[in-house]
């Protein structure tokens, strides 16, 4: 099976108008009205099932692909038009990405074999090859077309994906440049504004008990404004320090820009102190599990988490991710995960990956020195 279908194009109306242009021309020729009657039954199962594949395309496929061909054929028995083959297009269309030619091919000679067996006595023993002909190269056709369709809209779709992560590591990048000035800006002002503050505090303050009674309301007020500025400038030191969520808000970001699978954020309170190296390692790492997730799965929620934790008396930073499609076996790793491994090395970290339970648990640690300056 090919990969799955990623785009989020909205086929209803097409699909609803061929389906009624196809039920509308079986009715039409319907063989006996308790044949109408039963028509009604298998064009609405019909229409459930494509509507179920247009919001579910990745899962059930067999089923719900035989379950589709075996609902043609019993619509073949209702009537007598040709038109029913406008099924056998359709199908060609929505499990062109998922079956290949051959496949695709054996199920519309097998219906046309049946159509034409079973109709054979009502064109009064010449059954039209032409027409036979004409929607077996028009479903061929079809199947081409709609897979490179797809392809395109798989492609389009990643190339959007991509370029909203790299849209989220750019403004992190760029909060973190700004958060890391600032920090710089706040130290500078604790080290040297906040030291001769001190001073000048202290000097008021021993000029103030030994001044004589005319001066001493003077300096009583002068030490007071020091002290008051002192703490201003305390209190600015604490708020540019304390204010440390971007790798947070990046992670939110980027988890709002991936449609079709819902992210579950579970970020420890110390993540928000990381250096911005640290925190784009993080970034990095559930960009690529993301991406793998939607590439090669069909689950529909990941769970993305970010702890720091002190093992053997280092300071580890420890990344997991996992979705919700069970696993039986690890996946071959590509480039992208080749590249993870080689940024963790640069860190003195490593990237793992094992199955627990049926969950394929992804994993990164990195050993982590705050500095002590921040």
């Amino acid at each position: 099976m090919v990969p799955n279908i990623r785009h989020t194009t909205d086929w209803r109306f097409s699909t609803l108008a061929s389906w009624l242009g196809v039920t509308s021309a079986c009715a039409y020729y319907a063989n006996s009205e308790l044949a109408l009657l039963l028509q009604g039954g298998v064009s609405g199962a019909i229409l459930a099932l494509l509507f179920y594949v247009l919001k579910q395309p990745n899962k059930h496929v067999y089923i719900i692909a035989l379950t589709y061909f075996l609902l043609t054929l019993g619509l073949m028995q209702l009537t007598s038009t040709s038109l029913v083959f406008l099924h056998l297009v359709m199908f060609t269309a929505t499990f062109s990405p998922h079956f290949s030619l051959p496949k695709i091919l054996c199920a519309v000679v097998s219906a046309m074999v049946v159509y034409g067996a079973t109709h054979y006595t009502r064109w009064e023993a010449s059954v039209p090859w032409v027409t036979f002909v004409v929607w077996f190269f028009f479903c061929v056709m079809n199947w081409f077309v709609s897979r490179r369709i797809v392809e395109s809209l798989n492609m389009h779709y990643q190339s959007r994906q991509n370029y909203k992560e790299l849209k989220a590591t750019q403004q992190m990048m760029g909060a973190m440049s700004a958060a890391q000035e600032r920090q710089n800006i706040s130290r500078e002002l604790h080290d040297s504004l906040g030291h001769k503050l001190t001073a000048l505090s202290i000097n008021l303050d021993f000029a103030k008990r030994t001044a004589n009674p005319e001066t001493v309301e003077t300096l009583t007020r002068c030490h007071q404004l020091s002290q008051e500025v002192l703490e201003e400038v305390r209190e600015i030191v604490s708020t540019q320090r304390n204010n440390k969520t971007i790798l947070k808000n990046a992670l939110e970001a980027l988890c709002a820009l991936t449609p079709n699978l819902q992210c579950d954020l579970q970020l420890d309170t110390q993540t928000e102190q990381l250096p911005q190296d640290y925190g784009l390692c993080v970034l990095r790492f559930c960009q690529e599990m993301i991406s793998n997730t939607l590439k090669h799965t069909q689950a529909n929620h990941i769970t993305l988490s970010a702890k720091v934790t002190h093992i053997d008396q280092q300071t580890q930073l420890i990344a997991q991710a996992y979705n919700n499609q069970p696993e039986t076996e690890l996946p071959k790793q590509g480039n992208g995960l080749a590249g993870l491994k080689e940024r963790m090395a640069q860190y003195n970290g490593d990237f793992t990956q094992y199955i627990e339970q049926g969950v394929l648990i992804n994993t990164i640690a990195l050993p982590l020195i705050f500095n002590r300056d921040e």
